[in-house]
């Protein structure tokens, strides 16, 4: 999902505050948790963005929520609250751990499989991103059954596909323009 220029400021600006507070990596934290609850919660993300609910509630709701475990993350609640810009939440936090990535110098690459794969592959993948990414790279790993075969790489905008589903599509739509 693209993450809109509205959010991205807010992002921005969120990095800043926590380069000045000196609490970055906590922010990084709380905001990680955060993106977790609301992408484990359709209920709650319907709630935000529901417009015929006031703001005063979603903001009281949300405080609730996360006041106790997640106290950093109320600054942006208020703010986007205060500019009636709740709906905007998964998108700023998720804008913010882009952001965090850039300012640190990490590489979020995100390596998709159709089973699990061994620490010696992990580490294969590993050493080849070290060597063509500069940063520090972060790996993540997800499961993707329809590959059939194969591994999809993602990383800056850039996606190497090696899976056995991509290769069939190819051979379909050959087939396709031969017939």
């Amino acid at each position: 999902m693209t993450i809109g220029t509205t959010s991205k400021r807010y992002a921005k600006a969120l990095i800043g505050y926590g380069v000045e507070k000196d609490n970055l990596d906590i922010l990084f934290s709380e905001f990680s948790s955060l993106i977790e609850i609301l992408e484990d919660s359709e209920d709650l993300v319907s709630f935000i963005q529901n417009p015929t609910i006031s703001k005063d509630i979603k903001q009281k709701v949300l405080d609730e929520l996360i006041s106790e475990n997640l106290p950093n993350s109320s600054i942006i609640i208020n703010l986007l609250s205060q500019n009636n810009r709740l709906d905007m939440l998964l998108d700023v936090c998720k804008g913010f751990i882009k952001q965090y990535n850039v300012h640190k110098d990490i590489v979020e690459v995100i390596v998709t499989t159709p089973i699990e794969i061994s620490e010696d592959i992990e580490s294969s993948i590993q050493a080849y991103l070290n060597s063509i990414e500069n940063g520090k790279i972060k790996l993540v790993k997800k499961r993707d059954e329809s590959l059939i075969a194969g591994f999809t790489i993602d990383y800056n905008n850039t996606r190497l596909d090696a899976s056995v589903k991509k290769r069939l599509e190819k051979m379909k739509k050959k087939l396709k323009k031969t017939n």
